[in-house]
């Protein structure tokens, strides 16, 4: 069950932050490609050049707190992996 749960923790939080972060990399190109200038604060296409900032100044407790639920997903997974011991799989006689 740990092994399970640690791997669903230590992968979810990165594929969400990526899609996010897709999500609005596609909307900042479709605003340039139409001439504009994508406000990231705001996510709006506007005419005037806007400043750029990362996405962890923008987002930061988002960040921070998904990277620590994978942090809490490998604990768990190595806490599974302790439970379950080394014990290889018995051979049918």
């Amino acid at each position: 069950m740990w092994l399970r749960l640690g791997s669903l923790l230590f992968a979810a939080p990165g594929i969400l932050l990526l899609t996010l972060y897709g999500l609005e990399m596609s909307a900042a190109t479709d605003c340039s490609q139409s001439g504009g200038f994508y406000d990231f604060v705001n996510s709006l296409c506007s005419d005037k050049p806007q400043p750029q900032s990362s996405y962890y100044q923008r987002h930061s407790m988002l960040v921070n707190l998904m990277m620590l639920l994978s942090v809490i997903g490998t604990f768990a997974m190595i806490w599974g992996m302790l439970i379950k011991g080394m014990a290889r799989p018995k051979e049918p006689s």
